[in-house]
């Protein structure tokens, strides 16, 4: 009988490990290939001395001790108030950044210090749906390639625990870079579709400016930034009463005042913020440095760049540079060609952030829409195309928006990118999840002439959570303007 017993036992215990291989050879039939989301920058939290007693985390830190390392600043604004002493308030502000972010700064070859490392995991469900997705995230300041190849590592796995051939791809913000360095180095044959939300494909004026020392405040552009970005977050009383602080401010001097002393501050501080803070920490991760456009890339190298010490971070910058993002249009178009379904969906009207040169660009607030969207022809915030305006490439279909503001045709794929206006950087609702649902669940590669709930231009209503189609003049205001009251009330 023992004999039997433990029979039976080893047969039930060899059936128990069997199982999953038996699941992972059986072709699903669901009719939905798992989802994997690649998320933005910050998708992962970074620790120092994970899992020992003197663990801590770099990003993203942690409000309570943010603000404890920014007390130190208070003595020596205190004292750059009274004595005009940007020496030491410079070096007060560099300290806190260093405190704050400096043990995330990489090596000479773009490699993490050992002590610090991301989050990261396999995934460990098999259960999927267009709601039950996997979420990928990673170490934002390393080089997209090694995220690619985890990715591949990723995507393997799914489809040996589901049973499928293929998987579909969502990518939020950075995420899109992340793709793009998979697409270029692994292809598509894992692939079925992939969506690119509010993506830098061809990277970001902010960061090429920046890397470039080019920073300026605007006023106007400030208070652009402020009145487009509230009522974006929240379109009820909060959004509504923010917005009209800013004019509500504007009337009071408050920004002139401001401003001047912002002014100063960059005059006296910026070289060398910029060198001692910036460049060494923010300037050694290979993934910030795959925000910075074709246009800002060799000088920045230049200007940031020690060509000896260095040599292994710029290897890595430039393998991406020159292979992902200078071969955008060809990646896309690519995929495409060889059957995979690519939607790419770019925000518009939103004044981009208003610390550098280029704050006339049009944006999603982060990424300018004519990168975002791999060519658009896009008019300066707030502005038209002009009357009479004709679309610059003639390929039988209207892709100019109504508002004057967006040319299309230009895109590496017009037939398949959209362009929401008033949405602020990868800032979704209720809507987006239909539209994209929409896309991800077709059978057939969509476009932007299929759907009257979904043409190329979308006019974002944040109140109700869903879309329009972008009109004439479409209004960004919230419900109640305070200038507008008060023009009334001076008629």
């Amino acid at each position: 009988m023992k004999k039997f017993l433990s029979l039976i036992l080893c047969v039930t215990v060899l059936l128990g490990l069997a199982v999953p291989v038996w699941a992972a050879d059986t072709p699903c039939e669901c009719g939905t290939s798992p989802l994997i989301y690649v998320a933005a920058l910050g998708s992962a939290g970074i620790y120092a001395n994970r899992g020992t007693a003197d663990e801590k985390l770099l990003f993203r830190p942690d409000t309570t001790a943010l603000l404890k390392d920014a007390a130190g600043l208070v003595p020596a604004a205190a004292k750059l108030c009274v004595t005009g002493d940007y020496d030491a308030f410079g070096g007060a502000l560099i300290d806190f950044v260093g405190k704050a972010f400096g043990a995330l700064a990489l090596d000479g070859n773009g490699d993490s210090l050992s002590y610090v490392a991301a989050d990261a995991g396999m995934p460990a469900y098999h259960e999927h749906s267009l709601e039950r997705d996997w979420y990928f995230g990673y170490d934002f300041r390393l080089d997209p390639y090694e995220h690619a190849a985890r990715l591949n590592e990723w995507i393997h796995a799914i489809k040996d625990m589901t049973g499928h051939d293929k998987v579909q791809l969502r990518a939020s913000s950075m995420g899109g870079v992340v793709v793009m360095a998979y697409l270029e180095e692994y292809g598509i044959g894992d692939i079925e579709k992939v969506l690119f939300q509010c993506c830098p494909f061809q990277g970001t004026a902010v960061a090429g400016e920046l890397f470039n020392g080019l920073i300026e405040i605007d006023k106007n552009a400030l208070m652009n930034y402020a009145k487009d970005a509230l009522p974006s977050l929240d379109g009820g009383f909060w959004g509504t009463f923010l917005y009209n602080l800013v004019d509500v401010f504007d009337l009071l001097g408050i920004w002139d005042f401001l401003l001047p002393i912002a002014d100063k501050l960059i005059l006296n501080l910026k070289d060398r913020v910029l060198e001692e803070a910036l460049f060494p920490i923010f300037g050694s991760m290979p993934g910030i440095w795959s925000f910075v456009p074709v246009e800002y890339y060799d000088s920045a190298k230049e200007y940031m760049l020690d060509e000896q010490a260095q040599a292994g971070l710029i290897e890595k910058l430039d393998r991406y540079q020159m292979n992902v993002m200078r071969r955008a249009p060809e990646i896309l178009n690519g995929a495409v060609e060889d059957g995979v379904r690519v939607y790419i969906i770019a925000g518009y009207n939103i004044q981009r952030t208003p610390l550098v040169t280029a704050h006339r660009k049009n944006s999603d607030g982060t990424d300018d829409t004519d990168f975002a969207s791999v060519g658009a022809i896009c008019a300066e915030i707030n502005g038209t195309l002009g009357e009479g305006y004709s679309q610059k490439i003639d390929d039988g279909h209207n892709h100019l928006s109504k508002d004057g503001v967006i040319d299309a045709s230009t895109c590496a794929l017009p037939e398949y990118t959209w362009f929401i206006r008033d949405m602020l950087h990868a800032t979704t609702h209720a809507g987006h999840k239909e539209f994209y649902r929409w896309l991800l669940s077709s059978e057939e590669q969509l476009t932007v002439f299929d759907s009257a709930n979904y043409p190329q231009f979308l006019q974002n209503d944040i109140k109700n959570e869903t879309f329009t189609e972008v009109g004439v003049n479409a209004p960004k205001k919230p419900f109640f303007s305070f200038m507008d009251f008060f023009e009334w009330t001076r008629r």
